[in-house]
C-alpha cells in the first residue's frame, strides 16, 4: 500500500557491516588474531564473494612460516562478548578458510537482530526512507518493507543505490548486500538468538523460494540493551546465488500483499519444528528445480523428488493412506489425486506447452492413450530414468524434455503454496515465455478467503 497521509519517512536501520561494492568483501574483523600453533600477530577475517561467497582468513608471514601445518586450526578473535574460537583450515600459513560458526551466546536475551540480505531485488515496499549522505537528505520511495506477524516485526530495508547496483547484471556474478533487515518482538521482549534462528531460515527459505533463486540474511547479529551491545553473531555464509534482474520464481516482486501472506504462513510452520522441517526440504527441491542451472533432466530428477517428497505428506503423513496404500497406487495416479485435491488443471496448454500437446496427442493416436499432466510429467521421468531405447519418443518431440521441466516445477510450486494454505497470487511457472508482472489467484483460492497477512 502507499505510504498514509500521516507517516513520515523514516531513517534506514543501519547495518553492523557496511554496505559493500559488488563483489567486494565484507571484512568482519581486522586486528589481532592467536592460533594455537603460533603468537598472536595482526590478521584479517572476510566474506569473500569471488567467485563464490566464502569465510576466509589472512594472516602475516611469520617465523613459522615453514614449519609443519596442523590439519586444522583455531583462530582466536577478541569480540565484544569475549574472546572466541573460530574454526579454521589451512590453505598456506598465512591464509585460509573457515567453515564458519556462531559466536557468542545462543540463550543471550536481545532485544533486536540485524541480518545483511545479500542480492535481494528492490521490493515494493509499504513506507519511504531518507538517508542523509554528505548533508544533504535522499529519499528512497517505498525502500521499507515490514511485516508482523507470529510475534515477530520484520523491518527490510534497501540500501541507497540498489539501482545502480542492479545494472547490467547478465554480465556480471555479482553479490552485494542489498538490503538491511531488524527482527524484533512486536512487543518488545526480549529474545535469544535460539529462538530467532527458526524465522532466520524461514526468510531465506521463503525469499528464494518465491524469486526461483537463492537469496540470503547473512552475518545476522543480536544486540542487546541498553546499549545495543553486540551478545551473539554467526560468522557463515548461507546458500546464495548470483544477483539476477528477472525473477524465475512464481512471485513478482512488487506484489507486496503476496509477500506478506507467504512469510505469514512460513512463520506459522516454524512453530512445529516437525513441520517446519518437512516444508524446509520441500522449499529446498522447489528452489532447486526452478534455478535454470544444469541439465535439463536433472532438474526434472530434482522436481520429482520435490513432488514424491510432497505427496507423501499428503497422503502418509497426514493419515488419508496407509505407505502400503501409497506403495500400491502409481506415481501419475498419485499426483493427479492431489492436484484435484488442489483443484490445479490437469490440462497442457498447446499454446504454452505445445511439444507436451504433441506428444500426448501423438500417444492417443498411435496408443489410444488419453495423457493429461501427471500422466505427461511422470511418464517423460520414468523414459529418462528406466530406458528402454523408447527414451527416444521423448526426444523426438523437441522440446518435450524442457517442457516437463516447466510442469514439473509448476505442480511442484503450487502442491507447496497450496500445503502451506497461501491463497494470495502467483505467477504461472508451466510457460516458457511470460509476461512481466502477468500474474492470476491460485487455483483454490476461496472468493471469501480471509486476509491472512
Amino acid at each position: 500500500m502507499a505510504p498514509s497521509a500521516e507517516y513520515h519517512p523514516s531513517a534506514p536501520v543501519e547495518g553492523v557491516y557496511a554496505f559493500n561494492a559488488p563483489g567486494a568483501p565484507v571484512v568482519l574483523h581486522d586486528g589481532p588474531v592467536g592460533r594455537s600453533e603460533g603468537p598472536e600477530t595482526p590478521g584479517t577475517v572476510e566474506l569473500r564473494f569471488t567467485p563464490n561467497p566464502a569465510l576466509v582468513w589472512r594472516l602475516p608471514r611469520t617465523d613459522h612460516t615453514f614449519d609443519p601445518l596442523p590439519d586444522e586450526t583455531a583462530l582466536h578473535i577478541a569480540r565484544p562478548y569475549g574472546t572466541v574460537e573460530l574454526p579454521a583450515q589451512h590453505r598456506s600459513h598465512e591464509e585460509g578458510w573457515s567453515n564458519g560458526a556462531t559466536l557468542g551466546d545462543a540463550q543471550a536475551p536481545l532485544q533486536r537482530l540485524i541480518a545483511h540480505w545479500v542480492n535481494l531485488p528492490a521490493l515494493r515496499g509499504q513506507h519511504d526512507l531518507v538517508t542523509r549522505i554528505d548533508g544533504a537528505e535522499h529519499t528512497t520511495r517505498r525502500g521499507r518493507w515490514s511485516h508482523e506477524t507470529g510475534g515477530w516485526k520484520i523491518t527490510l530495508d534497501v540500501r541507497p543505490g540498489h539501482r545502480d547496483i542492479w545494472k547490467d547484471l547478465h554480465r556480471t556474478h555479482v553479490y552485494a548486500i542489498t538490503h538491511v533487515m531488524e527482527l524484533s518482538r512486536t512487543d518488545g521482549s526480549v529474545f535469544t538468538p535460539d529462538q530467532a534462528q527458526p524465522i532466520l531460515r524461514a526468510l531465506h527459505m521463503g525469499f528464494s523460494f518465491a524469486l526461483g533463486r537463492w537469496v540470503a540474511p547473512m552475518l545476522p547479529v543480536g544486540l542487546g540493551a541498553p546499549d545495543d551491545r553486540i551478545l551473539w553473531e554467526e560468522w557463515a555464509t548461507r546458500l546464495c546465488d548470483p544477483a539476477k534482474a528477472i525473477s524465475s520464481g512464481w512471485w513478482t516482486h512488487w506484489d507486496n500483499e503476496a509477500l506478506r501472506m507467504l512469510v505469514t504462513r512460513l512463520v506459522s510452520a516454524c512453530s512445529d519444528p516437525v513441520y517446519a522441517a518437512r516444508v524446509d526440504r520441500q522449499l529446498t527441491y522447489a528452489v532447486s528445480v526452478t534455478r535454470d542451472e544444469g541439465f535439463v533432466e536433472q532438474r526434472i530428477m530434482v522436481g520429482a523428488a520435490g513432488l514424491e517428497h510432497t505427496l507423501w505428506q499428503r497422503f502418509v503423513l497426514s493419515g488419508n493412506m496407509t505407505s502400503a496404500e501409497y506403495g500400491r497406487m502409481p506415481a501419475h495416479k498419485l499426483l493427479r489425486r492431489a492436484l484435484q485435491s488442489a483443484s490445479i488443471p490437469l490440462t497442457t496448454d498447446p499454446e504454452h506447452l505445445p511439444a507436451l500437446a504433441a506428444l500426448a496427442a501423438a500417444r492417443k493416436r498411435d496408443h489410444g492413450a488419453n495423457m493429461d499432466g501427471a500422466d505427461l510429467v511422470t511418464w517423460v521421468r520414468n523414459k529418462l530414468v528406466h530406458p528402454t531405447g523408447a527414451e527416444d519418443d521423448v526426444y523426438r518431440f523437441k522440446g518435450a524434455v524442457t517442457e516437463t521441466w516447466l510442469l514439473t516445477r509448476h505442480y511442484l510450486t503450487l502442491l507447496i503454496l497450496e500445503s502451506l494454505g497461501y491463497q494470495g497470487t502467483y505467477t504461472s511457472m508451466a510457460a516458457g515465455h511470460r509476461y512481466v508482472g502477468e500474474r492470476a489467484k491460485v487455483p483454490w483460492a476461496t472468493s471469501n478467503a480471509a486476509d491472512a497477512s
